[in-house]
């Protein structure tokens, strides 16, 4: 009967069988020796679907690291094109500054500056040329067009050459000629005009002296006290010990009150423009007046000005936006009386001014006296409360004060300055103040002087500022003069001025972008300011200009430009620099990045050859052994012809 094993002609059922594990064999043998010729596991998507596609997403990030640090590699080939057209720069102007130094010397002639101001030129042509054809690859790196985000540059005055005086004796803040210059205005930079008592003798001298008062913790540096007709030029203050370091026009008992109030009228007249007003009837014979105090006048036609330089201690000079007739009220502050102690909320009146009232945020303090405002000698004084002013109008002011405690049964007061921060004064132009001692026969004094950088023209201030004076000669710039005498006639010192520039955003000239990673977003941002003369604020460079008291003062005021332009490629090329040391460490970050992924990567699709080939030797034994025995199978039908006669 039929059964495995039984003879069949029609079926072949061992064959097949056979032939079956063959083509098995035979396929896998095929796949192994696709592996081992390609040295790949994965050779398409149907070997390992999922492996297939982390590799390829890690050969993506490879490819991309390995073409970043190409883009990085160009970058930094790019910065050094740049860095080097900047040591170019540099040296022409270290080589505009020599010139000028040489021409800042009277023994040099007219004729010798003339020829120094050609070679000027042309080196300010170069230095142009310079910025404009810079380039890499044809991308302009100097002119700008890669600037980017460039941040304001805030107005400075710094003094560059300042002489030491013969008669500083022993006080240090009168050692030089000009012991401080800043720039004046600016938001709360105003002083608000608080009381305070003296908690002990004072002598008269003429050199500053540390004493205790109280409270200190409100005065500032700068700002100037009276007390009946001394005046007291504040330093100095520790708030700690409250003390304050000051000079004393005259001399002062423990318990004085000192005032920096000012509350007066105007005892002339004054037309519009720089003008002196002259003050009269405030509760002291002197008044609290300094260099960059603002300052309220009422009458017909009612403004802000700010005090340029006090010529005495009733009279001052500022720029006047209208005439005023005698007798226009003058004062420093804003007052209100408040006798309730608990919180609340108060609208001060703030003269119509041509500025706005204090910004919003600036203290309001609640001065609690024993005599009322402006406290006597004797008085007690304390700050019982510091609120803050919550909105403003052209005339008012709304003014949040916090719960106050009555300490000694006396009377509250709010005060706050009179607000300039909306209009601060600063340079509106780059130049060069010069100081000189003069003898004018009747006083040692010091004359001032301006150059403006861009119109190459002098200005002489009309007044004369005094020993110890802190004078506003022109509008901006505060000056803290030392204590000259005879013997310093002739010393000089120079302030170099630099007006404000804003931000720049350069949305049409964007920073260089250099895609330095594997994936969207990772990309370095470089940018590269102009170095065009007129960026570097020297194009106006002139050795020819003068003025009457100075025929170099132009060659002065290059010199000054020459030392903001070098340190303004300083910067520069320090930037550039530290871009470069970047750019290198990114490079080898892709570098590492792209090894280690390539690693992951092999791990994944790279073949074991080793174990591979154990495999092949394997399936090339049975595929021989299968054919063998297939072919075995096969005779096996011709058996059936055994059973025929």
């Amino acid at each position: 009967m039929p059964g495995i094993g039984g003879l069949s002609i029609a079926n072949n059922v061992l064959a097949n069988a056979i032939a079956l594990k063959l083509n098995g064999n035979q396929s896998r043998l095929q796949g192994s020796v696709t592996r081992l010729s390609s040295g790949l596991r994965i050779n398409t998507a149907a070997d390992d679907p999922s492996g297939l596609a982390i590799a390829e997403k890690l050969q993506a990030q490879v490819n991309g690291f390995d073409q970043a640090a190409r883009n990085v590699q160009d970058a930094n080939n790019a910065v050094t094109v740049a860095e080097g057209a900047l040591q170019t720069t540099t040296d022409i102007l270290q080589r505009i500054r020599t010139l000028s130094v040489e021409a800042a010397s009277d023994i040099t002639s007219s004729s010798d500056r003339a020829n120094l101001q050609t070679e000027v030129k042309q080196l300010l042509l170069e230095v142009n040329r310079i910025s404009q054809n810079t380039s890499f690859n044809g991308i302009a790196l100097l002119d700008g067009s890669h600037a980017g985000f460039v941040p304001a540059q805030a107005a400075t005055a710094e003094v560059t050459t300042n002489s030491v005086l013969a008669s500083a004796g022993s006080s240090t803040a009168g050692a030089t000629l000009v012991s401080g210059a800043t720039i004046a205005g600016g938001p709360f930079s105003q002083f608000a005009p608080l009381d305070t008592i003296l908690q002990q003798n004072v002598p008269a001298s003429s050199q500053p002296q540390t004493v205790k008062v109280t409270p200190a913790s409100f005065i500032q540096a700068g700002q100037v006290f009276s007390s009946g007709t001394v005046l007291v030029n504040v330093q100095s203050v520790d708030a700690a010990a409250s003390t304050i370091t000051a000079t004393f026009s005259g001399a002062l008992a423990s318990g004085a009150a000192l005032h920096a109030g000012l509350s007066g009228s105007s005892t002339n007249a004054v037309t519009s423009g720089q003008a002196v007003m002259n003050l009269g009837g405030g509760p002291d014979a002197v008044f609290a007046l300094y260099a960059g105090e603002a300052l309220q006048i009422f009458d017909g036609s009612p403004e802000e000005v700010t005090v340029q330089n006090v010529l005495s201690p009733t009279s001052f000079v500022a720029d006047f936006g209208f005439a005023h007739a005698a007798g226009a009220a003058v004062f420093n502050f804003n007052q209100d009386f408040s006798g309730s102690a608990g919180p609340q909320t108060i609208v001060m009146p703030a003269g119509v001014v041509s500025n706005t009232p204090p910004p919003v945020g600036t203290p309001a303090y609640v001065e609690e006296t024993s005599s009322g405002f402006p406290a006597t000698n004797g008085s007690t004084i304390s700050i019982a409360g510091v609120g803050s002013v919550v909105a403003i109008t052209a005339n008012t002011e709304t003014v949040f004060i916090p719960s106050v405690t009555n300490s000694f049964g006396g009377s509250f007061d709010v005060v706050t300055a009179v607000g300039n921060g909306n209009n601060p004064l600063v340079p509106t132009t780059d130049g060069t103040i010069e100081l000189q001692v003069i003898n004018t026969g009747a006083s040692i004094a010091v004359q001032a002087a301006f150059y403006d950088t861009a119109a190459q023209t002098s200005t002489v201030s009309p007044f004369l500022l005094a020993p110890g004076e802190r004078a506003m000669p022109f509008d901006g710039v505060v000056l803290n003069l030392g204590n000259f005498a005879t013997a310093d006639v002739g010393l000089s010192s120079y302030i170099k001025v630099l007006q404000a520039t804003s931000a720049i955003t350069n949305p049409d000239h964007s920073a260089l972008t250099v895609h330095s990673g594997a994936t969207e977003g990772t990309a370095i941002q470089i940018g590269i300011e102009a170095t065009s003369t007129a960026v570097l604020r020297i194009s106006n460079t002139n050795l020819l200009a003068s003025a009457a008291s100075n025929p170099s003062l132009g060659a002065e005021d290059a010199i000054g430009q020459l030392d903001f332009a070098l340190q303004k490629l300083v910067n520069q090329r320090a930037q550039l620099g530290a871009v470069a040391v970047r750019l290198s460490e990114d490079g080898n970050n892709d570098a590492i990045a792209s090894v280690n992924l390539q690693a992951s990567e092999s791990s994944i699709r790279d073949l074991n050859v080793g174990q591979e080939t154990t495999t092949f030797n394997r399936l090339q034994i049975l595929t021989q052994v299968g054919t063998a025995v297939l072919s075995q199978a096969n005779s096996n039908a011709q058996s059936v012809l055994r059973l025929f006669p």
